[in-house]
């Protein structure tokens, strides 16, 4: 008999929604608790319950036996096998289809893009390039995401755009 760990379940669920790009909102409506319900447990305060747990595993194509692995394989591009998936399931699709986080779009579109690894670009380049798939982001969102997210991006130099200095950010190597 296996025995259930809930803190890798947490743990392994919440690696799925940052590595699909879910919004914490939408996952914490998807199982019908709060937002600061979520929120805590992503400060290790709580941990799912079964029946999230079941509607994760359903969400994620993941069984209980996967959930509870200490490392959870997750593919490269899970989100769209999920689309695949859940494309006759209204909810769970309407909710893939939806803007994934500008984390996601960062690590698994941005930091996969030739020109941004070997040149860099400007923010409107970056928000271009995300336009490209349907995903709109203000250019100020992604000034502010390309700061956070400085373990992966840096800032490779400057050009003088319109008169304007902006930063040229590239991924970090």
């Amino acid at each position: 008999m296996m025995n259930i760990d809930r803190k890798i379940i947490t743990k392994n669920i919440l690696k799925l929604i940052d590595s699909n790009g879910i919004n914490d909102t939408d996952f914490a409506n998807l199982i019908d608790k709060s937002t600061r319900t979520l929120a805590r447990i992503r400060k290790e305060k709580a941990l799912f319950n079964i029946e999230d747990i079941n509607i994760a595993s359903s969400f994620f194509n993941k069984t209980l036996i996967e959930f509870n692995s200490p490392e959870i394989a997750i593919e490269g591009n899970s989100r769209n096998i999920l689309k695949q998936i859940h494309k006759d399931n209204v909810a769970y699709y309407s909710l893939l289809e939806k803007r994934p986080s500008i984390t996601y779009a960062i690590t698994f579109y941005l930091l996969k893009n030739e020109q941004f690894c070997s040149a860099g670009m400007i923010v409107e380049k970056i928000k271009n390039f995300f336009e490209s798939f349907g995903w709109y982001y203000s250019s100020s969102y992604i000034s502010s995401a390309m700061v956070r997210n400085s373990e992966y991006v840096s800032v490779s130099g400057t050009e003088i755009i319109d008169g304007n200095k902006v930063n040229v950010y590239k991924a970090k190597i």
